[in-house]
């Protein structure tokens, strides 16, 4: 339970705290529709390519959906062009092609996100919780 003071409202939230396996006896006890994806291995819905996903889970969404690297690559060229339009330098950038895989690998392969990219990370280096 918590209070919306805007509204003036109190907010039930009843799965905040449910594991993954609560919600998942409680989706195949009433038998609610959800995602085919899920069931095809895929843990983490959202949009595709999202930069706050990891190198290896952009990897596989591309590789599945490649229609949509040619549209970020698309929309690239068009960023290129518009910053070249405007007088703006293209930095290391030729095209949308190399924007995409300076967004994907920064400078070179790697599992980390690229620097001046945002990372939300939580607990230490070792990658235990705070």
């Amino acid at each position: 339970m918590e209070t919306c003071a805007l509204k003036g409202k109190r907010v039930l939230n009843p799965i905040i705290d449910w594991t993954e396996e609560e919600v998942w006896r409680f989706i195949r006890t009433y038998g609610l529709p959800y995602c085919v994806l899920y069931d095809l291995g895929v843990h983490r819905l959202g949009c595709l390519g999202c930069p706050l996903a990891s190198t290896k889970n952009r990897e596989r969404e591309f590789a599945r959906y490649p229609q949509y690297a040619r549209a970020y690559i698309r929309a690239f060229d068009r960023m290129v062009e518009a910053r070249r339009a405007s007088g703006k330098p293209r930095g290391s950038w030729k095209d949308g092609e190399s924007v995409f895989w300076w967004w994907m690998y920064g400078n070179g392969k790697r599992e980390r996100q690229i620097d001046g990219q945002m990372e939300l990370e939580f607990g230490d280096e070792a990658g235990t919780a705070a």
